[in-house]
């Protein structure tokens, strides 16, 4: 696994160094344009920025892939706090894509690692705005829920779990593809998902994270309706 994983990462950091290598050659040797020169500076930017994207993907999923659960020490981490913090950092990247994003948030509190739950997070929203619809919405819901009798995240049951749902109002995902979403470098549709800066891991980093911390992760989807994403973490 770890060498198809290898095989993976080479083969999708070669498309954005082979444009900045095809770019930077034809300004060094003098063959674009002056007028060209700041279209092309802004490709080798944003190939650039796209590399560095899968670089830090990659160092956090092989982080997690190294961490025995629960290894950190863990800390009491205010959800809701997180949840502000990540909506707040893509206010713009909402307003560019025309998304009004929505925060229903409770005070929930759960022992983890607050970097890797604010990514967990922060990958589930920037998801929810880059595929949605011209227009559409975002809800992002932080609360506690009582959990009947075997199925909180470890099997138990008459527990108080920590929830967080981000719903879309995006294309929704094809009922055949839901259970390979979670799986590394998947991507529904490559040519969209480039384009919108995607790196195909940011849902394996939200799966191995909940699993980090004892929960899980559940997606549901309709087609032409929007899919909801939901994490349980236990509390305490």
């Amino acid at each position: 696994m770890r060498r198809e994983f290898t095989a993976n990462v080479s083969h999708e950091m070669k498309t954005p160094l082979q444009v900045i290598s095809g770019y930077a050659e034809l300004m060094a040797n003098g063959l674009v344009p002056p007028e060209d020169v700041p279209r092309f500076a802004q490709l080798i930017y944003e190939e650039s920025q796209a590399m560095r994207a899968l670089i830090d993907d990659v160092l956090i999923l092989s982080r997690l892939d190294e961490m025995a659960p629960g290894a950190d020490e863990a800390e009491a981490v205010d959800l809701r706090a997180v949840a502000e913090r990540v909506v707040g950092r893509l206010t713009k990247l909402a307003a560019d894509a025309d998304v009004e994003v929505h925060l229903k948030a409770e005070p929930v509190t759960v022992q983890g690692n607050e970097t890797l739950l604010k990514q967990m997070i922060y990958n589930l929203v920037e998801n929810a705005i880059r595929y949605n619809r011209e227009g559409g919405h975002v809800l992002v819901e932080v609360c506690e829920e009582d959990v009947p009798a075997g199925e909180g995240p470890s099997g138990e049951g008459g527990v108080r779990i920590g929830i967080i749902r981000v719903n879309d109002t995006g294309a929704g995902i094809p009922a055949d593809k839901l259970e390979k979403i979670f799986e590394r470098f998947y991507r529904l549709e490559k040519s969209r998902s480039k384009e919108l800066g995607g790196t195909g891991l940011g849902l394996a980093i939200v799966k191995h994270a909940a699993l980090y911390h004892g929960g899980e992760v559940f997606v549901e989807s309709e087609e032409d309706v929007g899919t909801r994403f939901t994490v349980r973490l236990p509390i305490g």
